[in-house]
This record gives C-alpha cells, structure tokens and sequence, in this order.
C-alpha cells in the first residue's frame, strides 16, 4: 500500500524537475507580439459591424490588458471581444427587451407568495415615493438594468429616511444584507458578478467599504471601461492549465476553476458509479459562496473512492484538500493527484484535464434554453472566428 508519506516525497521530486522543465521553457519561450490599437479596432468591428466608438472600446481593452499586466496578444483580445460581444454586443448598459414588464411579472409573482405581506409590500410601491411617480411605475419601465438598480436604490435610501436609519445603512454595517437583496447581480458589457468586483475593490483598500462606496463600484461597472476592467480580470487573470481557451469561457459562466472541477467530478462518478451533476461544485456553499459543513453527494462518493484505493487518507484529509477546489493549487493536493491515480489504474485510460460544467442557466433575461455548454461554445465560435482573422 502506498503510505501519505512516500507518496509526499514522489510528489516533491515530481514538483522539482517541473520547475526545472518551466524554467527552460520560458527561457526558450517566444515573445507573443502585441496586437497594435489599429488593429484592435479592426477586430472589433468584424465582430460587431454596429459598435459605437470602436476606437474608444479598443483604447479601453488595451488599457485593461496593461493595467492587470497581461500580454495584448491576439489571443487575450479577441478572448475578451468574445465575450462582450457574446454579453452586450459592446454596449456599456445593454438594454433587455421588456425588461421592466419582465421584472414586473416576476416582483408580482414573488408577493402573491405571501398574500398579505404581499399586497402591503404592492400597496407601497404603488404611493411611494409619490402617487405619480412610485417604485412599480420606475420599475415598469425600466430598460436596463442600472435602471433597475437605482430603483432598489432609491427604496433603500427612502426606508433609511422613514426608519431614521440612514446612518447605519450608510456607514456599511449593513452592506451585506442591502446589496445582497439587490437581483441586478451581473452587470456592465461583459455581465461581471458584482461580488467578484467587489472582492477585487476590497483587496484594493485597507478602510471598510460605504454604502456609496459599494453603489459606486456598481457605477463603474457599468462604464465601458469599468466593465471590461473587472470583466477581463475575471477571464484572464488567472493561471488554469487548461488546453483550450474554451474551458476558460465556461469558467466565465460558472465560476473559475468550474471546467477543471467537472471533470474531476465526472471521474468520481464513474468510479464510484454515482449519478453526479458536473457542475463544477465539490463542497456546498452558501448564498456568499462560503463552504458549508454539510457534506455534498461529491464529497461522500469521493471518500467511498478513496477508502477503496491504495491511499491513506482521511475524510479530514479529503475536506482539507477541497477546500482549495477554487485555487489553481488544489491541483497539487494529495485527494486530486489520489483520485486520479485511482481512475487511471481501475479505468486504463488517462483522466481528462477539464470539460464544460453541466448546468442550466435560468434568469429572466434569458428567453431561450441556456446552459454553461451553449454559453461556452458560442462564445468560442465567436474567439475562433476572430483569430482566423488577418
């Protein structure tokens, strides 16, 4: 049987002459040439023949590419005009057709489940802030979703005055439970989750955030670019080992690491012969994205793996390692390197890096069937038919 110990110390050496072999490879590496702002623009237009200022948009790429330190390759470009162009065709606050009529229907839908609550909560809307100018009637004819937005914002600020608590609702104690309500919870040309951007605003600064530091942020996201600032972060500022640019499209959608994480799960499955969602997720979490404690039809079809292999390790060990199933390190955990080993020698074939998460994808924006799979693969039409370009 194979002991933790010894497998640490086969680990190590194969960790060495990785290093070794990286450090060569960059040393024969060669220098990927930089796409001109010309050339940019023109790229742009072959996506997007309608793009308002597609100088602007290009000047704007090429200044987020720098400021985050990442080469303005024409794969980095045309990666990035992908996905705006798949979530906005390059419009900074992209309207959604029947939006508020949309939004509407669903506020209504969601009172009828509490009737009387429900008909106070309508009552409210429909009088405030004024009989002719009230919250239901914003709603209605709201266009996009920064309409939306300053909606909810405005509720907040009105409840703040009624409650004498617009204070503490400024001062940030309550941040978590105000922007967590809001719904508009992507935004801007490339559909950024706001709690993405606000991780990355907070790593930034040593002060808690305000409310109007938050609303703030927010506002920036919907600027040409402040979208492309967070969204090009989100899609390109992370190392993933992957092969294809097309698992860092389905990441987009599903969260990093979701494409590496699927295919681990779909290993599980087979040995364990568990019916398993390859959706990305190892753990449970929570609405904040925090790890729960209760254990996931994964984590319970991986120990049983486990236990029946030539590995000694614990459920300790196991909950320890996917923990970091959201880092770029869970690749060098003992449960991930464990698992498999285990597939490749029960199965003979040679485990697969990654695949695209199996989910669903329902939002009221959505009018059609969308799922990680169809999101992924259009969008990397889109990359495929910018790089063939000359």
């Amino acid at each position: 049987m194979l002991k933790r110990k010894e497998l640490c110390v086969t680990r190590f050496l194969v960790c060495i002459l990785l290093a070794q072999w990286i450090v060569c490879a960059n040393a024969l590496a060669i220098e990927v040439p930089a796409i001109s702002q010309p050339e940019v623009i023109r790229l742009i237009i072959a996506a997007e023949k309608n793009v308002k200022d597609p100088q602007g948009w290009a000047a704007d790429l090429l200044d987020v590419l720098a400021l985050h330190d990442l080469p303005a390759s024409k794969e980095n470009i045309c990666a990035a005009i992908a996905i705006i162009d798949q979530e906005s065709s390059f419009v900074a606050d992209p309207a959604v057709a029947g939006l508020g009529k949309i939004s509407e229907k669903a506020l209504r839908a969601k009172m009828d489940k509490v009737p009387v609550l429900g008909r106070v909560a309508l009552h409210f809307l429909e009088v405030t802030p004024s009989p002719g100018d009230n919250y239901l009637a914003r709603i209605r004819s709201a266009r996009t979703e920064r309409d939306l937005d300053l909606v909810y914002r405005a509720m907040v600020a009105d409840a703040g005055k009624q409650t004498g608590l617009g204070l503490v609702i400024n001062s940030g104690l309550l941040n978590k439970q105000i922007d967590g309500r809001n719904e508009i919870d992507t935004i801007g040309s490339m559909q950024v989750s706001v709690d993405f951007a606000l991780e990355v605003a907070k790593r930034r600064r040593w002060l808690p955030m305000s409310l109007d530091d938050v609303y703030a942020l927010r506002d920036e996201l919907y600027t040409r670019h402040g979208g492309m600032y967070y969204g090009i972060l989100l899609l390109l500022g992370y190392e993933t080992g992957y092969n294809k640019k097309l698992y860092r499209f389905a990441d987009f959608n599903a969260g990093r690491y979701s494409s590496r994480n699927a295919a681990f799960q779909s290993q599980i499955a087979e040995l364990s012969g568990s019916a398993l969602a390859a959706d990305g997720d190892l753990l449970l979490y929570d609405k904040s994205g925090k790890a729960g404690s209760g254990v996931s039809n994964t984590e319970k079809a991986l120990r049983a793996v486990l236990k029946n292999s030539s590995f000694e390790l614990t459920d300790e060990d196991i909950r320890k390692d996917l923990l970091r199933e959201k880092d770029n390190d869970f690749v060098q955990t003992l449960t991930y390197s464990a698992l498999r080993a285990t597939y490749e020698q029960v199965t003979k074939k040679r485990p697969a890096f990654a695949m695209v998460p199996n989910i669903a994808l329902s939002s009221p924006k959505i009018r059609s069937k969308m799922t990680t799979r169809i999101f992924a693969e259009s969008v990397d039409r889109r990359y495929q038919s910018c790089m063939a370009r000359k």
